[in-house]
């Protein structure tokens, strides 16, 4: 992705339905930081992800951007995050975050949220 590895996004790591992410906002718990919020659902397999951007955020080029690096960064640290559905919703503060502000915090978030 972005480091040139070429390394993917599999599938099953991915959150596609509309059920999953009703089920996740309804009955997931919460945590809030600087970049983004996060709602957390534990599951028994492993960790996947959604991302959820309004039109409020930006252009598509940036909502667009804000998406790749959140992925990349749940990628490369998808065997320190919990197993758990796992929706990002990302704040303007997103914008200047690099990838590895992102993948701390959403370990940090993720970590916190299940332990509640």
């Amino acid at each position: 992705m972005l480091d040139g590895s070429g390394s993917r996004f599999p599938a099953v790591m991915r959150l596609k339905k509309r059920t999953d992410f009703l089920r996740v906002f309804r009955k997931g718990a919460t945590w809030s930081g600087t970049c983004f919020s996060l709602h957390v659902l534990p599951r028994s397999e492993g960790p996947r992800l959604g991302i959820v951007i309004s039109r409020k955020y930006g252009t598509a080029v940036e909502r667009n951007r804000a998406k790749r690096r959140i992925r990349e960064a749940f990628r490369r640290n998808a065997e320190r995050l919990p197993r758990a559905d796992i929706l990002v919703r990302p704040s303007s503060a997103c914008r200047e975050a690099t990838v590895e502000d992102i993948a701390r915090l959403l370990v940090e978030g993720a970590s916190r949220a299940i332990e509640r």
